[in-house]
C-alpha cells in the first residue's frame, strides 16, 4: 500500500478565508461522488488539486462554482453563503477543461475575452468601449495581444489557454479557478502556463484553485495541495518538499506516484 504525509484533521483555519466548505457531501444516485469536505482557503493562496480520474476533482469545483448544489453540508465565498453572492459572483473567474473548437468558429480572441463580461454588461447589450479596452490590454498581458483579431479556433493550444485566462480576469475576479488548464499542452508549454499564472496571482493578488495531474509542476508552483479521492487530503507546501515516508490514504493517489517517482531518482542516503 502507498503512504501518503498529510494533515488528518480539516483544514479551516483561515485568517481571510475566500472559499470555506464544512461537512459537505454530494451524490449521484447511490454513488457518493464527495463526502464531509471539510476546508477552507485563504486569501492570496495558489491551491493545487489532484487525485485519480473520477476521484471528485471537477465535482468539487463545480460545487464550489455554485453549477452543482451539495447534498449536505455548508459553503461560504467571500464570507457569504454562497447562495447570497448575487452579482459578487463576477468576482469569480472560470477556465474550464479544455474542449475540441471548430477551426471555423468566428469569435476573435477579442471576442472571447469580452463574452467574459456578459453577465456584467448583459447578453444582449453592445459591450462598452472599456470593456473591449480591457480586454485587449489583458490579452497583451497573457501575451497573445498581437494576435487579438485572430480567430480563436485558429489560435494554438497554449494560445487558447492564455485567452480563456484573460477571459477570466475580464470582471477583475479575487478568485480564479482553472479545471485541468494545461492538458494538451507539453511540458515546457505547461510550466510557461504555470509560471505566467503565478506572475498573475501576485500582480493581480489573487486567490487560485486548478486541478491538474501534473504533481511535479504543481509542487512548484502551488503553495499547498488538496488530494481529492471522495474524501479530502491536505498537503502543504513543506510536506510536498520533505522526504518524510508517506502515510497511507488511497494507493491511487498521484502524490504517493509523484514521490516514489522522486524517491527512484534520487533516492534517501543512507
Amino acid at each position: 500500500m502507498h503512504s501518503c504525509h498529510c494533515e488528518d484533521q480539516p483544514k479551516c483555519t483561515c485568517e481571510h478565508p475566500i472559499v470555506y466548505m464544512k461537512d459537505v457531501s454530494f451524490a449521484r444516485g447511490d454513488r457518493t461522488i464527495l463526502e464531509d469536505i471539510t476546508f477552507c482557503i485563504d486569501e492570496g493562496v495558489f491551491l493545487g488539486v489532484i487525485g485519480p480520474n473520477g476521484g471528485g476533482k471537477t465535482t468539487l469545483l463545480k460545487l464550489i462554482l455554485g453549477l452543482l448544489q451539495p447534498h449536505s453540508g455548508r459553503i461560504e465565498l467571500f464570507r457569504r453563503p454562497q447562495a447570497e453572492l448575487g452579482a459578487d459572483r463576477s468576482l469569480i473567474g472560470y477556465v474550464p477543461q479544455k474542449h475540441e473548437i471548430d477551426r471555423n468558429f468566428p469569435a476573435t480572441a477579442l471576442d472571447v475575452v469580452m463574452m467574459g463580461a456578459t453577465s456584467r454588461v448583459g447578453l444582449l447589450r453592445r459591450f462598452p468601449s472599456d470593456v473591449r479596452d480591457r480586454a485587449a490590454l489583458l490579452l497583451d498581458r497573457v501575451g497573445v495581444g498581437e494576435l487579438r483579431d485572430r480567430p480563436i479556433g485558429r489560435m494554438s493550444g497554449g494560445q487558447q489557454q492564455r485567452t480563456f485566462l484573460a477571459r477570466a480576469l475580464i470582471c477583475q475576479p479575487k478568485l480564479v479557478i482553472l479545471d485541468e488548464p494545461t492538458v494538451g499542452l507539453d511540458s515546457a508549454g505547461q510550466q510557461r502556463f504555470l509560471h505566467f499564472l503565478r506572475d498573475l496571482q501576485k500582480e493581480f493578488h489573487l486567490t487560485i484553485i486548478m486541478v491538474s495531474h501534473d504533481v511535479g509542476q504543481l509542487a512548484h508552483y502551488a503553495d499547498e495541495i488538496a488530494c481529492i479521492n471522495r474524501r479530502l487530503h491536505w498537503h502543504d507546501k513543506s510536506a510536498l518538499l520533505s522526504d518524510q515516508v508517506l502515510h497511507d490514504v488511497y494507493a491511487t493517489c498521484e502524490l504517493d506516484a509523484y514521490r516514489e517517482r522522486i524517491h527512484e531518482i534520487a533516492p534517501t542516503a543512507g
